[in-house]
């Protein structure tokens, strides 16, 4: 038995990051204050990120030894920022007092492989000013968990820094052999350099600008590694490539035409950080699962965020499904909570991991990222017809089915159930994976082997949507058997999660009995199909009650609830992921008028978020209280499943239910919200036909024009 007082949390312990410059190319992110610096203070998440490691923790700009002002900042294209600042008073290099606001000072970063930063200052006095432009540099080479507060510090070499041959130099020899160096270089170089600080004296001439090119590159050097050479270039060529990545991106949003522009901005920031968001490992693509506390491959996040977009984007569910495939676990490995056919929870390649700190080689305790993975692989295919896919991963379908099979039912109970072996693991192992995020109404924490209302239902959606496509690739027997457990599992959650007296399920059953208070996972039960028909409603009815829909989405536990914190992290708070897979679902059930309060209550949300881009998770607090989203301090920000909440709502309001292998769109109950009178979605593939679909609002009725079908039968149902 793991001592739960053992267990960590796994919510960060820095401060606030939520209004952090971010941008982002591949596995590089860095992360910076509005102002561009990087404070070199403690608990702090900013810095320049590369595979789990923090390669510069601290850069700070000064002009004779004063702060800029910060006038105005923009990470709106992803791979680069800028930042607008002017001088306060203060006195030069020459005893002449200089008055605030009449020195301009640009910060223009950009991110193809490493970070290139202009930093352009220009002179309006009438007369020359003489200044010291001051760039401090530091690493301290923290591993992600560390900066989380989850690790202590590992005992690598952290060397002196030094400036040869025109470079800064800052390296750290890890106790896992990694060298791991961040190399700074300038153009024009410094005049003095001590301990890293680096000194620019500079005279700027009456309407003078003067410009200072910093690159900063970092290295992981693997034991028997050489380190590579470090020399500014010409980024072009790469930024080109960056350039053409984002305007596919565009391109596919550009099929998608609304009368609303503010939806539009926000469709399309959506897209955008979905795409800044893309990572690779073994040539396949996937979804960074968030910036900066998860830019990793998370098995249940890759496979959601790939899954929300799949009508507007394919390719990403394929690569991300086959990736996943080549991870999945083989052994029996209590310190990784892995076992035969499971999908892995958490992928890390830094120092801990490397040393066997840590288990994320990878971790694989979620007991949900199986059933989810065979989820995505059946929508894929009923959006692309690719059943070669199917057979291709037929092994690995087959090891997952046998997961869920021989290592879920944990009491004998016929219910899908975890408990936590690693001394290091999560102890709770669904998407609501903190420490005290199940729970029962007196305030007690769930006590393992937990069932989770949602995962019965992702289950059983698995067995269903594997039935489909064994049956239609003529193995009707194993078909047969899948649909038996799938009514088995259904029935069973029935009977034993609904709680008569509250008319809801319970959020869980653990080895006390039911976890009931009020909570938002049996919203997703309706996302899976797994809740009778004849209790649908009081669901959907309750999940609207003040105490779980705060008016800017559903809480994820009952304002009503002993253990209710409206920033606690599962205990309270609302994450746009959870309320989109509501959304679906509460469409699949017929309620198309709770949906678009959903969907509604999000798209209003991003309008207070900068670039509006929605968080991972913003406060439960009453609308009715605040004029706003309350912000979560630490919240991941751009979030992948986050991003793909708005494109995932728009699927559920049009009703977007594709089957490619029988050549056929069903358009299920579109319903346009009352601020989207009109939408055109051109070139929608399924399969290898196409169509043009225009969806009108007209009072309350949503009319449907199908401009131009291909090869398939579209049907649209009210």
């Amino acid at each position: 038995m793991v001592d739960r007082s053992r267990i960590h949390q796994w919510h960060t312990k820095s401060n606030r990051i939520i209004d952090a410059l971010v941008i982002r190319e591949n596995n590089l992110t860095y992360v910076t204050a509005q102002n561009g610096d990087i404070p070199i203070t403690e608990n702090q998440g900013y810095g320049l990120y590369y595979r789990d490691c923090r390669f510069l923790s601290g850069y700070i700009l000064k002009i004779n030894g004063e702060t800029p002002t910060e006038i105005q900042s923009s990470d709106e294209k992803g791979y680069m920022s800028t930042t607008m600042m002017t001088n306060p008073n203060f006195i030069d290099l020459k005893g002449v007092v200089i008055g605030k606001e009449t020195i301009s000072i640009r910060r223009d970063a950009i991110i193809p492989g490493c970070v290139q930063e202009t930093i352009s200052i220009v002179n309006f006095n009438e007369f020359d000013v003489h200044v010291s432009l001051t760039l401090e540099f530091d690493s301290d080479f923290d591993d992600i968990f560390t900066v989380r507060g989850i690790s202590e510090k590992s005992g690598g070499e952290l060397y002196p820094i030094k400036y040869e041959n025109g470079l800064l130099h800052i390296s750290y020899h890890g106790q896992d052999g990694h060298m791991r160096n961040t190399k700074v270089m300038f153009s024009p170089g410094p005049e003095e350099v001590d301990n890293g600080v680096c000194t620019f004296c500079l005279v700027l001439k009456p309407h003078d600008e003067k410009k200072i090119l910093v690159c900063i590159s970092v290295e992981d050097i693997s034991p028997g590694e050489r380190p590579g050479e470090l020399h500014i270039h010409d980024v072009g060529d790469e930024l080109k490539k960056i350039r053409s990545s984002y305007l596919a991106t565009m391109e596919c949003c550009s099929n998608i035409i609304t009368s609303n522009n503010v939806f539009n901005k926000v469709f399309l920031r959506s897209m955008a950080d979905l795409r800044m968001l893309h990572m690779s490992l073994e040539e396949d693509r996937f979804h960074s699962a968030g910036v900066p506390w998860y830019d990793a491959l998370f098995g249940r996040d890759s496979i959601i965020s790939a899954l929300q977009i799949l009508p507007f984007e394919s390719g990403m569910a394929k690569s991300t499904l086959r990736l996943l495939a080549a991870y999945q676990g083989k052994d029996i490995c209590e310190w990784k909570d892995e076992s035969p056919g499971k999908i892995l929870h958490e992928l890390r390649l830094g120092e801990k991991a490397n040393l066997g700190e840590i288990p994320h080689t990878p971790y694989y305790g979620s007991i949900d990222s199986t059933p989810l993975f065979l989820i995505l692989l059946a929508e894929y295919i009923n959006w692309t017809g690719d059943i070669e896919l199917f057979h291709s991963l037929k092994d690995n379908v087959e090891l997952a089915l046998k997961w869920i099979d021989d290592f879920t039912d944990l009491d004998g109970s016929g219910l899908v159930s975890y408990a936590v072996k690693s001394k290091f693991g999560l102890y709770n192992q669904g998407w609501k994976d903190s420490n005290d995020a199940i729970l029962h109404s007196d305030g007690t924490l769930a006590k393992s082997p937990i069932a989770l209302a949602e995962v019965q239902g992702y289950v059983y959606r698995a067995k269903q949507s594997m039935a489909d496509l064994y049956e239609s690739t003529g193995s009707e027997d194993i078909a047969a058997g899948l649909v038996k457990d799938a009514r088995k599992i259904k029935s069973i959650f029935n009977e034993r999660f609904w709680m008569g007296d509250k008319k809801f399920y319970a959020q869980a059953i653990d080895s006390c009995g039911l976890c009931d208070v009020i909570s938002s996972n049996p919203g997703q039960a309706l996302w899976s199909g797994i809740v009778d028909t004849n209790r649908a409603k009081f669901i959907a009815d309750r999940l609207f009650e003040p105490d779980m829909f705060s008016g800017w989405g559903i809480r994820t536990l009952s304002s009503g609830e002993i253990n209710y914190n409206p920033l606690g992290y599962h205990v309270g708070t609302v994450w746009p992921h959870d309320n989109s897979m509501i959304s679906m679902g509460l469409c699949e059930y017929g309620f198309c008028e709770e949906s678009t309060a959903l969907f509604s209550s999000m798209y209003e949300a991003a309008g207070f978020y900068p670039r509006y881009r929605l968080p991972e998770l913003f406060g439960g607090f009453y609308r009715e209280e605040y004029d706003m989203p309350i912000k979560y301090p630490v919240a991941c920000s751009p979030q992948a499943w986050s991003s793909g909440t708005i494109p995932y709502m728009l699927s559920a309001s049009l009703g977007l239910k594709a089957d490619a292998m029988n050549n056929s769109l069903t358009l299920l109950k579109p319903h346009l919200p009352p601020w989207l009178n009109y939408v055109q979605i051109k070139d929608l593939k399924v399969g290898k036909a196409s169509t043009d679909l225009e969806f009108q609002r007209v009072k309350d009725n949503t009319l449907v024009n199908v401009v131009k079908r291909g090869d398939m039968d579209v049907y649209v149902v009210y």
